[in-house]
């Protein structure tokens, strides 16, 4: 057997079997199992989390975030037109909430609101400027247009840390576990990541 053969069967034997996948190497009738290395499986959430940690920040489209004074970072995703969100506006949208400390669980999505099966999706009435939003999803919303799609991260002292009890509440009893169990943990940073789309604005 070469020298090559060799080390190929124990690199195979070193690794671990969840990360590699056999495939026969050689030439003729000197075939020996080697290994190819899997994709790591968080791979698909290597740009949500960068997304919250990197300065400056940008996606893909090497679209930067603007980087409020409060801590809130807001990204355009897609522009919208007409009316503009103001401070004491009632807006109507859809949304999702990702836990960033959780490598982006979901723990919000008016996907899972109830009757938004039925009806094909649903959207979330938010009152700005009446207590009973997320300030740091609130101040990011500030001055975005109809179909606007933005996405914000808002630090934990601006989530949820003086009551969960403000909007977007998680729709189901799982949602709010998940959003407990960061909120719960004083070890855990709270920060919170929202992509939302603007329906309509009053």
């Amino acid at each position: 057997m070469s020298r090559l053969c060799i080390a190929l069967v124990c690199t195979a034997h070193a690794l671990t079997p969840t990360s590699r996948r056999g495939v026969l190497v050689g030439s003729g009738s000197s075939l020996v199992a080697a290994t190819v290395l899997a994709p790591p499986a968080f791979a698909r959430d290597e740009q949500l989390l960068r997304v919250g940690q990197e300065q400056p920040l940008t996606d893909r489209d090497n679209v930067q975030f603007q980087i409020l004074t409060s801590g809130v970072k807001v990204q355009q995703l897609r522009p919208g037109e007409g009316a503009s969100v103001g401070r004491s506006s009632t807006i109507a949208v859809e949304a999702t909430g990702r836990l960033l400390n959780l490598n982006g669980v979901v723990f919000y999505t008016t996907k899972r609101l109830p009757g938004a099966e039925k009806l094909g999706g649903a959207e979330q009435i938010l009152k700005l400027s009446s207590g009973s939003v997320v300030p740091g999803l609130e101040e990011g919303l500030q001055g975005a247009k109809k179909g606007e799609i933005r996405r914000i991260i808002v630090p934990s002292n601006l989530g949820y840390s003086e009551t969960t009890d403000l909007e977007p509440i998680p729709p189901t009893t799982e949602d709010k576990r998940a959003l407990d169990s960061v909120l719960r943990n004083p070890r855990r940073d709270a920060a919170l990541l929202f992509d939302v789309k603007i329906l309509r604005v009053k």
